[in-house]
């Protein structure tokens, strides 16, 4: 889709406000026109004929005009610019939400600050499209159009040897314009850069700090900084550029016009009125052109900021199909599952074969880096397989209905994911719909209602970013009530203990158990009484299943596992 194609689609929802605002640019138009026409009567009239008596009318004539295209003006800005503001409203839910919509491997490839650049910055961008580009097209292209045909009736010949200099400021204005969009486009990529590496040391400020880092991360951000301020003044340069050349020729302009305009008085072939006509007029129409040339580059620059919204909302969405499961009765089963990350082609995991009962606890173990995680996100399609299927009471994920799917999965895992709310609202992220005692009884499940208790305001306490006024067993005490209060049939549990102390771990195991109860569990665990007490074990080593079996079958037949499982004790 060419730009105006994509300019009318974006604005075709607010089109009542945009219209009603070219109506108001065209009025606006008339009347810049009627005063430079009112010029001549003025001078020739007035002070040429001497007919003072109009004197006392011509100024009030002349301030009601100005008047009246100051209110039409305020008029037509202010629905484009609502009509701009309401765009940038409505872009950032629209990306917001394709965001949520995108497959969890996106977010592995694409980095925060990249998101976050295009649903901010790249989505207030267009809001000069409306209160600057349609804006100056649609007032100023009539009132050049209104202001040349009055040159044109006072003296054609004078007129033409003005507009002989238009086509030198739209040759200019194009190829200037280009570059900004150039420029804009590499300046918002730095800019993005510079937002990653804002989110990266704020989350990672006590890595920072304790490796004592903070002029290097101060060093780095100047560099990438200034980087942004090169391109940054490249296109302001740009733009400068463009201004000057259009005030150039504005200057050119009015100069002919007084040199070959002034000479015509002298030889009686036009009227000082039609002179002083003409010079308003051939100065209102250069100061439209310069309106017009700015919002040229405008346009430039929103194109760049167009092109990667557009490419954002090019990702497709997970796929998601129509068979609703309504609940897990069975078994969830892997055959021939194989997965490569997409790009790669050494695959993770490789022809898996595995049933899952219900009911059945299974302890997944393995060297670190063999696709453990990977297994467990298969089972609410965060991964898809590259090969095989994952079918659950006989039914293939890839035909579920996702929201049906992860309805039934609760997951704790060792990177705990809390939001800057309440504790109350934290825990019910996992049923938005929980009362106030599902919520309490949930935390009591979890052991954490004692220590919620000695929160400054208890369940109404703000957290902080990522839960940072929380300790990590607290943290991870919330995650398990928010699952606890959602209460799914299957559960997995990610190391959710591995990077606890020994007494917050005694608690959280303690909770963790009290979780497990008559549920479905996958469990990655390091912990060696969750390892003996599942049902069974499954070894993975080099993206294969190796063995199968309980702890105590394990431990008499599979050196790996022995290995694995000493390692363990020791830990």
């Amino acid at each position: 889709m060419n730009i105006t194609g994509k300019i009318i689609k974006l604005a075709k929802p607010y089109w009542h406000r945009v219209l009603t605002g070219i109506v108001l640019s065209l009025m606006v138009s008339g009347i810049t026109a009627a005063i430079a026409w009112a010029v001549k009567p003025a001078l020739d009239e007035i002070f040429t004929d001497k007919k003072y008596e109009y004197l006392k009318f011509f100024p009030a004539a002349i301030f009601i005009l100005f008047a009246l295209k100051g209110i039409l003006n305020f008029g037509q800005s202010y629905l484009m610019k609502s009509a701009g503001m309401k765009l940038v409203r409505d872009m950032r839910n629209k990306l917001y939400n394709h965001v949520l919509s995108l497959p969890v491997g996106y977010f592995t490839k694409e980095s925060s600050g990249v998101i976050i650049s295009r649903i901010m910055y790249d989505a207030e961008m267009l809001r000069g499209l409306m209160s600057d580009v349609i804006k100056a097209f649609v007032l100023e292209v009539p009132t050049i159009l209104f202001l040349m045909g009055l040159a044109c009736y006072r003296s054609w010949s004078l007129t033409l040897m003005i507009l002989a200099l238009l086509p030198l400021i739209a040759y200019s204005t194009r190829k200037i314009g280009k570059s900004v969009k150039k420029r804009r486009k590499e300046s918002q990529r730095k800019l993005s850069f510079l937002t990653q590496k804002i989110s990266e040391s704020i989350l990672g400020i006590r890595i920072i700090k304790v490796f004592n880092r903070e002029i290097t991360k101060s060093n780095n951000f100047t560099d990438e900084n200034q980087r942004y301020y090169r391109e940054m003044l490249r296109v302001e340069r740009f733009k400068e550029v463009a201004k000057l050349i259009i005030e150039i020729a504005t200057g050119l302009g009015i100069a002919v016009v007084l040199w070959y305009g002034g000479n015509m008085v002298v030889k009686n072939t036009i009227t000082p009125g039609d002179f002083a006509s003409i010079i308003v007029a051939i100065y209102m129409i250069f100061s439209p052109t310069r309106k017009i040339g700015e919002a040229y580059t405008t346009l430039q620059e929103t194109r760049a900021s167009i092109e990667r919204v557009d490419t954002l909302l090019d990702i497709a969405p997970e796929e998601s199909r129509n068979i609703k499961l309504e609940n897990f009765k069975d078994s969830i089963n892997f055959t021939n599952v194989s997965f490569a990350y997409p790009g790669r082609q050494a695959s993770v995991l490789k022809e898996l074969n595995l049933e899952i009962k219900h009911g059945e606890v299974i302890a997944v173990v393995g060297p670190s880096g063999v696709g453990k995680s990977t297994l467990v996100d298969m089972i609410p399609a965060f991964n898809k397989p590259s090969k095989g299927k994952i079918t659950i009471d006989g039914t293939d994920i890839n035909e579920l209905d996702l929201r049906s799917l992860r309805e039934l999965i609760g997951i704790v895992s060792q990177e705990i994911i809390l939001f800057n709310d309440t504790v109350k609202e934290n825990i019910a992220f996992g049923r938005h719909n929980a009362t106030k005692e599902e919520i309490i009884e949930a935390a009591q499940l979890a052991f954490a209602d004692d220590f919620i208790q000695e929160l400054p305001e208890k369940y109404d306490t703000v957290i902080g970013e990522r839960g940072l006024k929380l300790s990590g067993g607290q943290k991870q005490r919330l995650a398990i009530a928010r699952a606890v209060l959602k209460n799914p049939p299957i559960l997995i549990l990610d190391e959710a203990t591995s990077s606890l102390d020994s007494v917050s771990e005694a608690l959280v195991q303690k909770a963790l158990e009290k979780l497990m109860k008559g549920r479905t569990t996958i469990v990655i665990a390091h912990r060696l009484s969750t390892i003996k007490n599942a049902d069974r074990i499954v070894i993975l080593d080099k993206g294969k299943i190796i063995d199968i079996g309980s702890h105590e079958q394990l431990m008499s037949r599979n050196e790996t596992y022995m290995k694995l499982y000493n390692a363990f004790a020791l830990s």
